[in-house]
């Protein structure tokens, strides 16, 4: 699930900071580098998700906002609603069954914790990671379950507790996978560089290379 990289649309808190064409530049490297990373560390069938439109390729690579799409990924649009009614209409239209959710906030969580899903759902009706924000990295399930979708309080700090409780009112067995952490401000994303500087995967090591190179601001008095 990615909305396209359009300045002042996306990680708008990281305009504290940044400019709104840089903070976008942030969110098309971190979608990029999980596109790859989902269709190389999970065995399912990928599905991009897309709110709005990729930038076309000459236009993406002047201005840091290319995101190249493996042709392995069938993508759909999101379709309309909340969050949790576009959760709910992307699981349906790609058949209802076994789904695992991603969105761009969490692009280096760990190839042990993408592991833990399929080992999940082999034990339980759904699995959930949660962030420190009070969301969560992924949320994956056996089949589609409404009830995880529905009331919930997107883009807040609730969504994870909220989500644990609807799946106790649904009788449904929710595990708990690894906490990782997600991008939102602008200290989160200096978290993820730092993280960052140790890695040795490809798709994390050109991350960084794409992070490295936004365009900071002008601090001269």
């Amino acid at each position: 699930m990615a909305k396209a990289p359009e300045p002042g649309r996306v990680k708008t808190r990281l305009t504290a900071r940044l400019s709104a064409e840089a903070a976008a530049a942030a969110h098309a490297a971190m979608m990029a580098c999980v596109l790859t990373r989902v269709a190389a560390h999970l065995s399912a069938k990928p599905v991009l998700a897309l709110a709005g439109r990729l930038p076309a390729e000459e236009v993406g690579a002047a201005t840091g906002l290319e995101v190249a799409v493996d042709p392995a990924y069938e993508v759909v649009d999101q379709g309309e609603g909340d969050l949790g009614e576009r959760l709910a209409s992307v699981w349906r239209r790609v058949g209802g069954g076994r789904a695992v959710f991603f969105g761009v906030d969490s692009p280096d969580v760990p190839i042990g914790h993408l592991g833990a899903i399929p080992a999940a759902l082999a034990e339980h009706d759904a699995a959930v990671g949660p962030v420190d924000d009070g969301g969560y990295w992924t949320l994956a399930a056996n089949r589609l379950e409404p009830a995880l979708l529905a009331g919930i309080d997107w883009g807040t700090a609730n969504v994870y507790h909220q989500t644990r409780a609807a799946a106790g009112r649904a009788g449904l067995d929710l595990a708990d996978l690894p906490p990782w952490r997600d991008v939102d401000e602008p200290a989160d994303l200096d978290a993820l560089c730092r993280r960052l500087r140790s890695a040795d995967e490809p798709a994390l090591i050109e991350l960084r290379r794409r992070l490295d190179a936004l365009p900071q601001p002008d601090t001269t008095p």
